[in-house]
């Protein structure tokens, strides 16, 4: 398989392993090992661009030390071999583990014992240690982390309806504020979904919010994100924009601030 073939794989099943798994991630720009700490699916969000296809009894949520025994293993295993058999025909450099990520088949935040595995992870090993999320709720424990990566998909109540679909009542506004109390204290980055041609308004409104989002703390914000589907959502309708379309919007976000990094994958 080709590199590209892997990023369309991020299949969140490993070997003999339940909760942690490896990828090679063209947003970590290499190996990440993902933790996926609610594989009961729970999440306040329905996307339309969801990639989950069925999980698990709700009894199957892990305890601390299920998760943190599988990574010490999958760890080891990084160590002894760097996965070379498990990913044939990807180069070493693209192999070298860069984070690892809170993510999963639901929203991790949602996960009861998430400042516990947060810290326990901290404390085995030093690798950096991202946050998945969605930013429709914010937890206790950010303080563990390395870099947050919130999702902001929209840029009015229409569109994040549209596309996200909260199941909890929630609004722009909401999503909008707790970004922002993020970038305030810890390192932030927003990723970007695009899946659905927005309007130009709301290409606009969504520049705005991104704006003041930058203006909260512009040391902590580390950039944005804009990327389109690379695996089939659970909906068949929902298929990746072109790149062209993703620059689009990138040059939108830097006409009105030009110090934005805005990264298109």
């Amino acid at each position: 398989m080709s590199i590209s073939e892997y990023w369309a794989d991020h299949s969140r099943r490993f070997a003999n392993f339940n909760f942690v798994y490896p990828v090679i991630s063209r947003r970590a720009r290499g190996l990440s090992v993902g933790i996926n700490c609610t594989p009961n699916g729970v999440c306040s969000f329905n996307c339309i661009y969801c990639q989950v296809y069925g999980v698990r009894p709700t009894h199957s949520v892990p305890t601390v030390d299920d998760i943190m025994n599988e990574l010490k293993r999958l760890l080891s295993i990084y160590n002894e071999t760097k996965f070379a058999e498990y990913f044939p025909g990807v180069e070493e450099k693209d192999r070298m583990l860069k984070d690892i990520a809170l993510s999963g088949d639901g929203e991790p935040t949602l996960y009861p014992y998430f400042v516990r595995l947060c810290a326990a992870v901290r404390a085995h090993c030093d690798t950096p240690l991202v946050l998945i999320t969605n930013a429709a709720q914010i937890p206790e424990g950010l303080e563990h982390l390395t870099e947050i990566w919130g999702k902001l998909d929209a840029g009015t109540d229409d569109f994040l309806q549209s596309i996200n679909r909260p199941r909890k009542k929630i609004d722009i506004a909401e999503i909008e504020n707790n970004l922002k109390h993020i970038v305030l204290k810890f390192s932030l980055r927003i990723q970007t979904m695009l899946c659905k041609v927005p309007s130009e308004a709301e290409i606009e409104s969504y520049a705005k919010v991104v704006q003041r989002i930058y203006e909260a703390n512009p040391e902590n914000l580390l950039g944005v994100q804009l990327y389109s589907v690379a695996r089939q959502a659970v909906e068949s309708a929902v298929k990746p924009l072109p790149r062209s379309f993703l620059e689009y919007v990138k040059g939108k976000l830097l006409e009105i601030n030009s110090k934005l990094l805005v990264e298109v994958f």
